[in-house]
């Protein structure tokens, strides 16, 4: 108890300071009782490891454990105030690597305070223990008041920790141990082990008659679609008949793998020939600095944008396209009243929206620039619970093609088992011929190469091995082709990246970094194994499992061979067993290493500049101390409220925290450009508002901030360009009718060029709308 009471008077020490700093906006708030709860769960931990102990010292001699137990109380105390210090002076907690970053800091000179702590933290002791001693009788007496306590720190385990309001020696001594127990380290002399000088070479280039003007790319990502429906020797392809007709008229790679089992961990492989690390790469927690596609393409003048019918911060998706500063992200949000949404499953939720439409809506986007483009897609119609528009109409036709093949019983059993499966399969082969016919009929299509592949195998279907989770179809597709090829060379989607990039900077001379930490290779060399090649599976998130290296499959301890259909068998013999172990260890280490310091490609040595520059460490403790759980709609309303109080600042800066952490928050972009407005920086409030509205086209709640800043910017005439969009988009509102007869009213009396825009009010009835 009297150990607690000090840890409580060292939280209060640490919001005093912090608010004297004016860093904190008050010493007694919800930070500091969650720093008194976490307080809490650490003295009950540290009871937990001093009560035998002390028992044992009690019965060697009379006072032993006493005496140990109040040295030990002392040292957490001096090491706690010595945290706090260090903390409220470089606003940052101490954890693993510790000695490293003091060091880069300046030295260890916050170390001269230890007597003063040391002595604080005796007196301090001394004079709580003296008070509560006379309760301790009755505390003793008080059986369940320890399972109280127990249960407290348990609580604590799930509670959301900031550096502000956790308490620093557990913090210190939790990461030391894990980063002590951990066995498998990476222990090379390279800051940056994946970095490599850039080779611009493809042998891509031999097989396109490329033109004078860049070409445009076109991805099309298929979740859920392997080998299995795609290929000369896929057992399902009557299900996908249409992406298989490509086969023989593109480029075509057979023995082609994804790097992972999952849908959204395949874009940072395809797109960026990225590591996994411990959790995916989408969901680490600080997004390391790495030149991907969209680098390279943003850098070179092209137009990009990225388009998924479900939710986009679905893995941290949306945060990682942000983060590359993808020029269009449509997610579920940009779909409206137009668009027929997925059928919801049995818990009520609906996934997004179907091929068919996402496809569509691209369409309603699609406008000519001047420009090359990367347009990029991902479906989910071939992903769980697989509801799709006409499912009847589809699953008939599972039905006869079933019936009329030659397959196997095994194989129509599996058909029977999971009709649904194979219908989604059918109408997303639909939906991809419907776009390429629409998009060939546009001028684009003679100067642009389409991608198409798969996220990884189904695994609602049994797979025969460890590999068929990964197999999937890879696809080049274009008008630029000088003939179709199957190409044999063993690949995975850690080699586009790499292929593409040397194609376009071989013929046109890209703006490329000297160095890069690719994982991929590229996707064309002699023969089917590359000696040396290297392929990281990841089977879940970050779960690396398998690892490939030249004709070799490491799985778990277990060696196998790879053969010619991708399939592993058992070799008689295997040189170099346990290099091959050796290098595969090393690599999850490496893989760890890079992700989590940020240690893929030196900041430095990057064309682009970071999207969100770090934030000043005092900014992050306040917006610690004021936002302390997952719930982005609460630190919306916090800001929304520190805004309408006149706090714009800080709530500008809790806004930009939000949309680092989650891209796709509207309100909070909508927010934030009012707050512009507000501060009459009306040409970064219309600038970020129209990027929004063409985000959400379907949200009211942006088209009425925008009108709010043409109506006090006096740009009136472009709260009138909002009339066609509106209408499209059928967002029936009284608000913004009334906002636009009012643009349409200043503009008359102002006589301003309202004759020569030729418009007229906004009347949703005489378009058709009621």
């Amino acid at each position: 108890m009297a150990f607690f009471l000090c840890l409580i008077a060292s939280a209060l020490y640490q919001n005093i300071t912090l608010y004297s700093a004016g860093v904190l906006d008050s010493v007694f708030n919800k930070s500091l009782l969650l720093l008194v709860v976490h307080h809490l769960g650490f003295v009950s931990l540290s009871a937990l490891f001093l009560v035998f102990p002390y028992k044992f010292l009690e019965q060697v001699k009379a006072n032993a454990g006493f005496k140990m137990v109040s040295l030990c109380l002392v040292i957490l105390l001096g090491a706690e105030g010595l945290l706090i210090k260090y903390y409220v002076d470089n606003y940052e907690i101490l954890g693993a690597g510790f000695v490293e970053r003091i060091e880069a800091l300046g030295g260890w000179s916050f170390l001269y305070y230890s007597p003063v702590f040391v002595f604080f933290a005796v007196v301090l002791l001394y004079l709580s223990y003296r008070i509560t001693a006379n309760a301790y009788t009755l505390v003793n007496r008080m059986y369940p008041f320890t399972l109280i306590l127990f249960s407290l720190f348990l609580a604590t385990l799930i509670t959301r920790k900031n550096p502000v309001n956790e308490n620093k020696t557990q913090h210190l001594i939790y990461h030391q141990f894990e980063e002590f127990t951990d066995f498998n380290k990476y222990d090379g002399e390279a800051e940056y082990p994946l970095l490599r000088r850039y080779e611009p070479e493809s042998e891509l280039a031999s097989y396109l008659a490329l033109k004078e003007e860049s070409p445009n790319l076109v991805f099309i990502v298929m979740d859920g679609v392997g080998s299995d429906f795609v290929g000369e020797k896929a057992p399902f392809k009557e299900f996908m008949p249409f992406v298989n007709s490509l086969v023989n008229t593109s480029l075509y790679w057979p023995h082609s793998l994804s790097n992972t089992g999952e849908p959204v961990a395949s874009i940072p492989s395809i797109f960026g020939s990225l590591p996994s690390g411990e959790e995916g790469f989408t969901n680490l927690e600080f997004l390391p600095e790495s030149y991907t596609m969209f680098d390279l393409l943003n850098d070179n003048g092209y137009q990009t944008s990225f388009y998924f019918g479900g939710n986009i911060s679905l893995e941290n998706l949306g945060k990682f396209l942000h983060k590359e500063e993808v020029g269009l992200i449509s997610g579920r949000k940009a779909f409206g009243p137009r668009y027929t949404a997925q059928e919801e499953d049995a818990a009520g939720v609906s996934l997004g929206y179907p091929d068919a439409e996402l496809f569509r809506k691209w369409f309603d986007d699609f406008t000519s620039a001047d420009r090359p483009r990367l347009d990029a897609f991902l479906t989910l119609s071939t992903r769980s619970p697989f509801h799709i528009p006409s499912q009847d109409e589809y699953r008939k036709k599972v039905e006869e093609i079933s019936e009329n093949s030659r397959m196997s019983d095994r194989n129509k059993r599996l058909i029977r088992k999971n009709r649904e499966v194979f219908a989604s399969l059918l109408y997303t082969d639909q939906a991809v011929q419907t776009f390429l016919e629409g998009y060939r009929r546009k001028a684009e299509f003679y100067n642009t190469i389409f991608v198409i592949t798969g996220t990884h195998n189904l695994s609602e279907l049994p797979q025969k091995d460890y590999l068929g989770r990964y197999r999937v179809p890879l696809i080049l597709y274009s008008p630029l082709l000088k003939s179709p090829a199957r190409i044999n060379s063993l690949v995975a989607h850690t080699d586009i990246l790499p292929e593409l990039a040397g194609l376009l900077n071989s013929q046109y001379h890209f703006t490329m970094p000297d160095n890069v930490s690719w994982l991929g290779e590229g996707l064309v060399h002699k023969g089917f194994f590359k000696k040396d090649k290297v392929i990281p599976l990841y089977r879940h998130r970050g779960n690396l499992q398998e690892y490939i290296r030249g004709n070799i499959c490491l799985s778990g301890n277990s060696l196998y061979g790879i053969g010619a259909d991708l399939s592993l068998y058992e070799p008689k013999e295997v040189e170099g067993k346990d290099e091959l172990i050796a290098d595969f260890r090393k690599f999850r280490a490496v893989n760890r290493y890079v992700t989590r310091n940020d240690k893929l490609t030196p900041g430095n040595l990057l064309a682009k500049d970071t999207l969100n520059p770090e934030k000043e460490r005092s900014e992050m403790v306040w917006i610690n101390s004021v936002f302390n759980s997952d719930d982005y709609d609460n630190a919306y309303k916090t800001a929304r409220d520190l805004a309408i109080s006149g706090d714009r600042d800080r709530a500008l800066l809790l806004c930009e925290h939000i949309l680092e952490e989650v891209p796709g928050h509207a309100d909070t972009e909508i927010l934030k450009g009012r707050i512009y407005a507000w501060n009459k920086q009306y040409d970064q409030a219309a600038k970020l508002l129209e990027k929004t509205v063409k985000k959400y086209p379907v949200y009211a709640d942006a088209y009425s901030a925008l009108l709010d800043v043409y109506f006090w910017s006096d740009t009136n005439f472009k709260a009138l360009d909002l009339k066609s969009a509106i209408i499209k988009n059928r967002i029936y509102n009284e608000e913004l009718k009334s906002k636009i007869r009012r643009a349409e009213e200043k503009m008359k009396k102002e006589k301003t060029l309202f004759n020569d825009h030729n418009l007229g009010y906004l009347n949703f009835e005489d378009d058709g709308y009621e």
